[in-house]
């Protein structure tokens, strides 16, 4: 039975890069050592990063320990499979070898074809299957550039399922059919423009879970792109994945919601879509500061919770190098006295050698050698 556990999993990064992690975690009574993960992969599919070969070093019993590798996909990635195989020592000292069972990975930037389609039908697909959500800011541009880049970046790929006004901005319904496969890709993508800020906000549905990640990661690239194209024109930020989760349904819902302190112009959806609902901008704001002072919170206790755990294992791996030390000792010990007593005992057995060939060397004669004389 092996004496370690492997765990493995992945993530898409923004760049369409693929991060895979590799987990090994000691399952027995005793540290095990020069652990080493060595990756399987298909170098024609990727390029790594680094060298496919990582040290672990020492585990002890019940720490986990990851080797995190990054692939750089050729092209687009769908059901292919990664391998790896972990070596290390035992507390005997054997040399062990355990392959990982293999981990799929998808990675997809899907070929799109306009999906003529309705409202209707674009809010019933949305509303179901896979989403994911993200969004940026831009400064020194006009809402108007960024909504034709927007379109540009979409053309021929997405078709336009509606265009509508807010004040402040503007949201775009885009619906596309996956080449090759049957899948549909919905865009639902809002500009807005506050102060000298423009906003973007993206979410992605589609009934198919491996290709978000990619259409996702193609569109904002190809946003970046075009942008910074234009003289000034700079991006300034990620916005915080839960703020484009609640903003975007708030828009979604035909919601007004004001843009800055009492008496600052509110944004209003026209068309209402689910329902109407009213945020007013202290109520907003307070619902924001307790958002980020959560936040924080929680980045700290993140923080202090990595802390404790890396002084927990260092204390860990600590008492295994003692532990292990001891027990080489106590090894060096016995085999020390095992000698000593081998020695004693080849010592004794020399010198009874010795004292019975003497013995047998003074031992007097038991009869004359010359024969009797027969008296007449």
């Amino acid at each position: 039975m092996a004496d370690i556990e492997i765990k493995r999993g992945y993530e898409v990064l923004p760049d369409n890069n693929v991060r895979f992690g590799i987990r090994v975690t000691n399952s027995s009574d005793a540290a095990i050592s020069e652990v080493e993960v060595i990756l399987d992969f298909n170098e024609s599919l990727f390029e790594l990063e680094g060298d496919k070969l990582q040290t672990l070093g020492t585990i002890p019993p019940a720490v986990p320990r990851t080797a995190k590798f990054i692939l750089k996909p050729r092209g687009c990635i769908h059901k292919e499979e990664i391998g790896a195989t972990v070596r290390y020592k035992d507390h005997q000292w054997n040399r062990r070898s355990v392959e990982m069972r293999p981990k799929e990975v998808h990675c997809v930037c899907p070929f799109l074809k306009e999906k003529p389609t309705t409202r209707a039908e674009f809010l019933t697909l949305a509303a179901s299957g896979y989403t994911e959500e993200r969004g940026i800011n831009f400064e020194a541009i006009e809402a108007t550039k960024v909504v034709d880049f927007l379109l540009h970046t979409c053309h021929n790929r997405l078709f336009l399922v509606d265009d509508v006004l807010i004040e402040n901005g503007r949201i775009f319904y885009l619906a596309g059919d996956a080449v090759g496969e049957k899948a549909y890709y919905l865009l639902t993508a809002v500009v807005l423009e506050r102060e000298d800020i423009i906003q973007v906000l993206l979410r992605v549905s589609s009934d198919k879970r491996h290709g978000l990640t990619g259409f996702l990661n193609e569109l904002m690239e190809n946003l970046r792109h075009l942008v910074s194209s234009v003289a000034r024109a700079r991006e300034i930020g990620i916005i915080n994945q839960r703020q484009v989760i609640t903003i975007i349904d708030s828009v979604v819902q035909r919601t007004t919601f004001a843009t800055g302190s009492e008496g600052a112009p509110s944004v209003t959806i026209k068309d209402s879509v689910v329902q109407r609902t009213e945020i007013k901008a202290d109520e907003a704001a307070k619902r924001r500061r307790r958002e980020e002072e959560e936040l924080l919170r929680r980045e700290q206790e993140g923080r202090e919770r990595l802390r404790r755990e890396e002084e927990e294992q260092k204390e860990q791996e600590r008492k295994a190098r003692e532990a292990q030390e001891r027990k080489k000792q106590e090894r060096l010990r016995k085999e020390e006295k095992e000698a000593r007593e081998r020695r004693a005992r080849e010592k004794a057995e020399k010198k009874k050698r010795e004292q019975a060939s003497l013995t047998r060397r003074k031992r007097p004669l038991s009869g004359s050698p010359w024969p009797s004389r027969r008296r007449r």
